[in-house]
């Protein structure tokens, strides 16, 4: 693996998806549902970036990029957290801290269902390369 396919690597993950994640808070929040953004959209989104990513450096291994979309994943998670504590103001009569356990079980919700849909994706893309691995051998 070259340098420069190891730093578009982090850049993509590290750079690209945090601005993303960014500008859907600022931007996109109130016209796009939530539930969609973070279960559909975003992993599209991480998904085309390392297609594109593959196009343009065919020998970096499929192991190596899927390792940086969960570390993307994990990098979009945590913009999440940080950006809606920052917005958090909690209710006069909610009990002390019971406003940040509440985004910390939603983070963790959210964060869980994009790799459970990052997961199944995962797996159909190694199962339709070893079907396409067979039929090219056979």
């Amino acid at each position: 693996m070259k340098r420069t396919q190891l730093l578009s690597l982090l850049a993509v993950n590290l750079v690209l998806l945090p601005l993303i994640q960014l500008s859907y808070n600022l931007y996109f929040i109130t016209k796009i549902a939530e539930g969609s953004f973070y279960l559909i959209i975003l992993p599209t989104l991480i998904i085309l970036s390392h297609l594109l990513l593959c196009c343009s450096w065919p020998r970096v291994a499929a192991s190596i990029h899927w390792s940086f979309i969960y570390a993307g994943q994990a990098t979009s998670i945590a913009c999440y957290f940080v950006w809606h504590y920052g917005q958090l103001e909690p209710y006069p009569d909610m009990p002390p801290g019971e406003a940040v356990f509440d985004l910390c079980m939603s983070t963790f919700l959210i964060g869980l269902w994009q790799f459970i849909v990052l997961v199944l994706v995962h797996l159909s893309t190694f199962i339709i390369l070893k079907m396409g691995l067979t039929f090219k051998k056979a």
